[in-house]
């Protein structure tokens, strides 16, 4: 129910807006996202400790941005990539920012690698123009995510270098 209002926040909040899309993943796959279009591999430590393997996730996404849903890590992950375009590949700057529950930490600065940018399906039921676009690749991060929230000071969220793979759209 958590996990529901934080996707609910990010939506509220403007930071995401757009489709959403349950995913699910073979855990085995070892950091390979494979065919599915929602995944991050990641490593979170400090103020958020948890390893996001990529396994029965659901991404809430929209224009170059998405947050990713963990089912069983309870925390919301959200990510977005600065002055891409559709079929673009290659380096580009990116935020990333953690939620738990009521905790929020954001800022951190990264750097994606995109190895793959390729048209996807349209969303069901959009009534709307939109460009989707199926995105891969690897990312880094140069900076902590900072605590956001207002329960005192928590410890940074440092991010681990990371593998994705998701659906953003383009309008």
């Amino acid at each position: 129910m958590n996990r529901i209002r934080a996707l609910a926040a990010l939506l509220v909040s403007g930071s995401i807006a757009g489709a959403f899309a349950g995913c699910s993943s073979d855990s085995s796959s070892g950091g390979d996202t494979g065919d599915n279009p929602c995944q991050l591999h990641a490593q979170l430590s400090g103020g958020i400790d948890v390893t996001l393997e990529g396994t029965s996730q659901a991404c809430l996404y929209s224009a170059r941005s998405v947050a990713f849903a963990p089912l069983d890590a309870k925390v919301v992950v959200s990510l977005i990539i600065r002055k891409i375009e559709p079929g673009q590949t290659g380096t580009f700057d990116a935020t990333l920012g953690v939620s738990r529950g009521g905790d929020r930490w954001e800022g951190a600065s990264c750097t994606l690698d995109v190895t793959s940018n390729v048209p996807a399906p349209p969303p069901r039921d959009a009534g709307l123009s939109f460009n989707p676009h199926a995105l891969k690749g690897k990312g880094s991060c140069s900076t902590q995510a900072v605590y956001r929230g207002d329960a005192g000071a928590k410890a940074p969220v440092t991010i681990a270098p990371f593998t994705f793979a998701f659906t953003t759209l383009f309008y």
